[in-house]
């Protein structure tokens, strides 16, 4: 069972039908960006937890080899083997993805509040222009700074939610 989305859940008044129509469409296309996002922090910041505590685990262990053995290769091996994995951490930078990821679904989830935002109090052609300029400028930012999303995220979206348009004749802001 999917989720439904839309910008609207309840009549709004003091806004042009058409600009209701392009912000939900908005709407949907931002919610899954910021969906796709935090779906990306999760999966990094899980990484980057993985790899540090198997790095720890593996240091711990070579300390209390080293204390309980006198043979010291042991001891050599497994610190270099946590070595080695946090190495392989520090080079995929987790950490650095998953701060690009908070950067872009936090920034996405901004950009669903100032939406909705504008459905409420309404906006006019030249405040939707700034709009939509400032949300390209946004977009290029994040797609510029952040890893692609998967297409496993897309799917999972696909499956999750449903973006709900709003219809013509269930609006109540026209005269």
């Amino acid at each position: 069972m999917s989720t439904s989305i839309s910008l609207l859940d309840e009549a709004i008044s003091g806004s042009h039908w058409e600009t209701l129509q392009r912000l939900d469409g908005l709407f949907a296309f931002y919610h899954k960006q910021w969906w796709c996002r935090l779906q990306m922090f999760y999966r990094f910041k899980k990484l980057n937890a993985l790899f540090n505590g198997v790095a720890l685990l593996i240091m711990a262990l070579s300390m209390v080899v080293g204390a309980v053995w006198k043979e010291s290769l042991a001891m050599v091996g497994l610190t270099a083997l946590a070595t080695l994995v946090k190495g392989w951490s520090d080079f995929k930078k987790y950490s650095f993805k998953m701060d690009m990821c908070r950067f872009a679904y936090t920034t996405y989830e901004k950009t669903l509040s100032e939406l909705r935002n504008h459905a409420q109090t309404g906006v006019d052609e030249y405040q939707m222009n700034g709009f939509l300029i400032k949300m390209q400028t946004i977009d290029d930012t994040v797609t510029d700074i952040t890893p692609p999303t998967r297409e496993s995220y897309i799917r999972d979206y696909t499956k999750t939610f449903r973006h709900k348009a709003i219809k013509a004749e269930a609006h109540s802001c026209e005269s």
